[in-house]
């Protein structure tokens, strides 16, 4: 299968990618974490309804990276990472979205 990529206003490629499984964590005072994320995945997409703070491949504590509530970040990972996370303050949700 060939797949073509849209075309900016100089005919080059625009790099995209497609959304795909979601998990929904449930954030709190607690750090919660996802399964590992299926080794296929180079990129995932962070947005939570609440300030957190997040890590790779350990549990998370407030020191960890800050993502400000409905910020929305993408990162690059690694065959079978997970994603762990924790908020100081209001309790909400995170969402993890597998990017292909």
């Amino acid at each position: 299968m060939t797949t073509k990529l849209a075309l900016d206003g100089n005919a080059k490629p625009i790099q995209v990618l497609r959304p795909s499984t979601t998990t929904v964590l449930n954030v709190s005072g607690s750090a919660v974490s996802t399964s590992a994320i299926a080794g296929d995945v180079r990129v995932i997409r962070l947005v939570s309804t609440v300030d957190c703070h997040y890590t790779l491949n350990a549990t998370a504590t407030t020191s960890a990276v800050y993502l400000p509530a409905n910020f929305v970040e993408y990162i690059h990972i690694l065959d079978r990472d997970y994603v762990s996370v924790i908020t100081s303050g209001a309790t909400g949700s995170t969402y993890v979205t597998e990017m292909s």
